[in-house]
């Protein structure tokens, strides 16, 4: 039997078998609802109205003909496009227009470089249209894993071919005079655009596919680019990958003698730590929680996002800064860090992160934001996995290179999330080193730079191989202190 779903604000009707999952359903019809935890029902966040109901997307089936109403979002995420510099000595694989992409878990950004200049033309951006199946890598794979491969690859493909076709518009060229394309992006959000299993990113030992600097036809993926190459970037391991090459390719740090430590915190966090003469990274567990997934109020810096947070001497409480200047409606990452910091400094807090208030919301202790927005005891206990795991991930990296904390030169914080991090409170709360914050610098979306480096210059394309074989990758599973050494990290900074 099929029933009908009509479908608003996108006023369409759509015939579907009985028993069909309602998120799937709708996915593929912006605005999609959010559904960070894969459409397992654990988040919450999927609201959507059912004849009037209000009723979770994911855990709902079809079994009657429905109107669905989905809440409009009001503007998109806001999406770091700007990096540090690019090559010197333009030199690319072929003569033409070039592209450079990173594929994001959260956004997409996508700019097109004059063939002459290497200088930027236009850029265009979007959240990953993969985000119903999950916020996190590992949420996608397994969507992947369970027969939605195709579906999943198809919507990062036509996602990227209208960001194509958008900057080319903008320049007033035809994607045809496109000759060369780069691609970074997480070993799975590689595989998932190049339509490779990612079986390999479950399975033991976690290795990657993608360990050579390859050229292909862009048409076999991207049909739109008749005449380009694509270049594939190779990965480190399984959860380090070509964004996080990018990264040390902009920043140029395994050039110099000076010690860096590049932090790319996402809904997973990436770190590289050395110099010209070592270098080393590893992933960390930090979960989705920095994105606003599993938090209370979390969400996305948007507008209606707290972004950050201080102290009213006067009304002696916590001030929130809201994006857009308008009536709060959640919290995003960098909103979170500050709440946490502040809360520190005023004793609302201690540093097992339990709050000292008696004040309880259905149960639960809670300190009050703006707008009828609080973090939970839940909310902080989220943040301190996260930001204990990256500390750790610091820490370990510094000992298998034998170095000291304190021998760290500069801290360049990479990505959209570290780009809007207020530094004194990500010290503050432990997160990042506290002795460093003197040496934390800012470098933007140095994955995208990376990816024009790339691009511009056959010598930094393989270059690429040479980082792979460089950097050591540790599994900090696998070093018999880690759980210790993170159990020590998750506790705050009195």
């Amino acid at each position: 039997m099929e029933y009908t779903v009509h479908l608003l604000p996108h006023d369409i009707d759509l015939t579907v078998p009985e028993g069909a999952n309602l998120l799937h359903t709708i996915t593929g019809h912006d605005p999609v609802p959010d559904s960070p935890c894969g459409g397992v029902g654990k988040c919450g966040k999927c609201k959507v109205l059912v004849n009037g109901t209000e009723q979770l997307a994911c855990q709902t089936e079809v079994r009657e003909n429905m109107t669905v109403v989905v809440p409009q979002k009001k503007e998109d995420t806001i999406v770091l496009s700007e990096g540090v510099a690019a090559v010197s000595e333009i030199d690319p694989l072929k003569k033409g227009y070039l592209l450079a992409v990173d594929i994001g878990t959260t956004t997409v950004v996508c700019y097109l470089l004059d063939k002459e200049t290497g200088k930027e033309m236009a850029n265009a951006s979007c959240l990953n249209p993969q985000q119903p199946f999950g916020a996190d890598v590992i949420s996608r794979i397994r969507a992947a894993l369970g027969g939605e491969m195709q579906t999943i690859t198809t919507m990062i493909r036509d996602a990227l071919t209208e960001l194509i076709q958008k900057v080319c518009t903008s320049a007033g060229i035809a994607p045809s005079e496109v000759s060369v394309i780069s691609v970074v992006g997480n070993p799975a959000m590689q595989q998932l655009f190049l339509g490779v299993n990612p079986k390999n990113l479950v399975e033991i030992p976690f290795g990657p596919v993608l360990v050579k600097a390859e050229t292909t036809p862009a048409a076999e993926y991207l049909p739109i680019l008749t005449d380009a190459v694509l270049l594939t970037i190779p990965d480190i391991a399984g959860y380090v990958g070509a964004d996080t090459i990018g990264c040390v390719l902009s920043t140029r740090m395994d050039q110099h003698r000076q010690i860096a430590l590049m932090v790319d915190i996402g809904t997973n966090g990436e770190m590289v730590l050395g110099n010209n003469e070592r270098m080393t990274a590893c992933a960390t567990a930090a979960g989705p929680a920095l994105e606003g997934a599993n938090i209370r109020f979390g969400m996305r810096g948007a507008p209606g996002a707290i972004d950050h947070v201080t102290w009213d001497s006067e009304k002696e409480c916590l001030s929130c800064h809201v994006i857009g200047e308008e009536k709060a409606v959640g919290i995003c990452g960098s909103g979170l860090i500050d709440a946490i910091a502040v809360a520190l400094d005023h004793k609302m807090i201690n540093k097992r992160g339990r709050i000292t208030s008696t004040e309880e919301r259905d149960g639960d202790r809670y300190i009050p934001l703006c707008d009828d927005i609080f973090l939970t005891q839940e909310d902080i206990r989220q943040v301190m996995l996260a930001k204990g795991s990256i500390a750790a991930g610091i820490q370990l990296m510094a000992e298998h290179i034998g170095i000291q904390i304190t021998d760290i030169d500069v801290i360049l914080l990479a990505g959209a999330f570290g780009s809007f991090l207020n530094p004194n409170s990500a010290c503050r709360i432990g997160l990042l080193p506290p002795e460093l914050r003197e040496k934390v610098h800012v470098v933007g979306n140095a994955a995208g730079s990376g990816a024009k480096n790339a691009v511009l210059s056959q010598k930094e394309f393989y270059r690429t191989e040479e980082l792979v074989r460089k950097i050591e990758f540790i599994e900090l599973a696998n070093i018999p202190t880690f759980q210790r050494v993170f159990a020590k990290q998750m506790a705050l900074k009195e």
